[in-house]
This record gives C-alpha cells, structure tokens and sequence, in this order.
C-alpha cells in the first residue's frame, strides 16, 4: 500500500451497537482513537484512546464488539461502514 492510499484508510478495532455507534479507529500513524456519528466519524474531532482503555472500558465495560481482525475502512466509508455494522448487530 502506498503512502497515499495509508492516510485515507484506518483499521476499525471495535465498534459499539446502537443509534449512534462509536468506533475505535486505528490511524496509519499506530495512533488509536474513537470517533462519533454525531460528528459524522470527522477525525478531526475524534478522540485519542490508550489500549488500556479499549480493552478494559470499551469492550471490558460498555460491550463494544471487537473487529478481529481489525477491518481496514476508507475514511470516507465510515459512516456507511458503522451503518452495516449497527444493522448485522440487531
């Protein structure tokens, strides 16, 4: 994959269920964070997330389902893509 191509796609790790799902993104930079539906996934208004918390609060507490292996998403795609997946978890 070339350089380009990393920057417009994540790898999605988890995602919650629900009306607005959120999802734990893996950036190319190995950075993990979370991004909302209310904010459209922009990952400009995403938040960053340390592993601890994936694992203990996110799919430990609150049932995130995790995507393993990590999917990898267009950026652009995300929102669709939380759609799918908010549709196969009802």
């Amino acid at each position: 994959m070339n350089d380009d191509a990393s920057r417009d796609t994540v790898k999605v790790r988890a995602h919650s269920s629900g009306r607005y799902p959120i999802l734990v993104l893996e950036l190319a930079s190995g950075e993990s964070r979370t991004a909302y539906q209310e904010t459209g996934y922009d990952l400009e208004m995403s938040k960053p997330v340390k592993e601890a918390w994936i694992e203990d609060n996110a799919i430990g507490r609150h049932g995130f389902v995790r995507v393993d292996p990590p999917e990898e998403v267009a950026i652009s795609g995300l929102a669709d893509y939380a759609r799918e997946k908010t549709r196969e978890s009802s």
